[in-house]
């Protein structure tokens, strides 16, 4: 047994000393290693810094910055976080105008300042905040029954009715008939003085016609009634947006509201064919008038969205003198329709009203006054 014990104890000592040696032959301190390997230590880089002008508080748009005022600074910016453009010396910014607002802390770019009496504003009016960049806003006047009781309002999708008053004219002058002629002296003989014409005077054109008792005359228009002109309708420019009812605020109302959340409470948007997007987050139009701004004989300016060319027709229209109406669209509609155009004879021949007056031996008499709505009267004024 004591041999045994012996040989364990042995053997247990043969281990350490193997594990120990071959630990120290790892390290390189006996056997064949002569050198020692240091660690190599990753060098921590140099960041590289650049005084640039900042915002050394915030700067609303149209402020003036001047470095006594504490508008402005120099501080160190690292050269790898530099913005594209940046300025370097506070004099470059001295006395010009920010044309929007700087945060605190935040680099000054050149393109964020502006002179006096140049363009200051960066963002443009707000009337040109709209998405669909194939439309353009124009301004026609509308009255109460044109602008559906002032019911429009922004967002809404409206048609454009035009009315048209016609007018017979001379294909070469284009001026309204009946001409007027000038006898020339010699021209038709006795007979022109039988008729009463006389050379060199002007008359207007008309026709020789028998009176009922035999004796010739000139038949010409009543003196002071022009030729009547032809009135017709038409229902031109469909889909127009309604962008804005009324005067355009200033900058400062402007920007509270948009132009969508007066009609639809939110945004409104364009489906599939369509971008124009009404939202509220402060970019848009200035809410519309309330109604009781806009009366019954008040006429305001409404801004429309419309295409380039339609611009042009309503251009036109305007200028030529046509009344001009809108129509409501149900909300979601913006399908074309194909009208006809109506004018008299479309009128008489669609509810078949006779041409003739009657000549019936009877005519009807008035059996009482007929009803009328009075006008109520406003309370007196305290």
């Amino acid at each position: 047994m004591r041999n045994n014990k012996a040989l364990v104890i042995v053997a247990i000592f043969l281990l350490l000393v193997a594990l120990g040696g071959g630990y120290l032959w790892s390290q390189g301190m006996i056997g064949g290693g002569t050198e020692t390997e240091v660690a190599e230590t990753t060098p921590i880089p140099q960041v590289t810094m650049r005084e640039i002008v900042v915002a050394a508080q915030d700067i609303p748009a149209g402020q003036q910055l001047k470095e006594a005022d504490g508008a402005v600074k120099l501080q160190s910016w690292p050269e790898n976080s530099l913005p594209i453009q940046y300025i370097e010396s506070l004099g470059d910014v001295e006395g010009q105008f920010a044309r929007m607002d700087i945060a605190r802390g935040m680099p000054v770019l050149p393109s964020a300042l502006g002179e006096s009496g140049g363009r200051l504003s960066v963002y443009g009016s707000a009337a040109a905040l709209f998405d669909d960049k194939s439309r353009r806003a124009y301004v026609i006047p509308m009255d109460t029954q044109g602008a559906v009781a002032w019911a429009i309002q922004p967002g809404d999708r409206v048609d454009v009715l035009a009315a048209i008053g016609l007018m017979p004219v001379d294909t070469e002058f284009q001026t309204r008939l009946p001409n007027s002629f000038i006898p020339l002296e010699g021209s038709g003989g006795g007979d022109d003085e039988a008729q009463g014409l006389v050379a060199g005077r002007e008359y207007q054109y008309g026709r020789f016609e028998d009176l009922p008792n035999g004796i010739p005359a000139f038949i010409i228009p009543p003196l002071g009634q022009s030729t009547p002109s032809y009135l017709v309708v038409q229902m031109t420019i469909q889909d127009a947006i309604v962008w804005h009812v009324g005067i355009w605020a200033d900058e400062e109302e402007s920007t509270t509201t948009t132009a969508g959340t007066a009609a639809t409470g939110g945004t409104a948007e364009e489906g599939e064919g369509g971008s124009l997007s009404l939202d509220s987050t402060g970019t848009g139009a200035a809410p519309p008038l309330p109604p009781e701004q806009r009366g019954m004989d008040s006429v305001l300016p409404v801004t429309l969205l419309i295409s380039p060319q339609d611009a042009l027709v309503l251009k036109y229209l305007q200028e030529m003198g046509a009344d001009l109406d809108l129509v409501l669209r149900s909300t979601g509609d913006e399908s074309p329709i194909i009208t006809e155009a109506v004018w008299f004879r479309y009128v008489m021949d669609r509810y078949q009203i006779p041409t003739t007056l009657p000549d019936l031996p009877v005519a009807p008499t008035p059996l009482s006054v007929p009803l009328e709505f009075s006008t109520p009267t406003p309370p007196p004024e305290e």
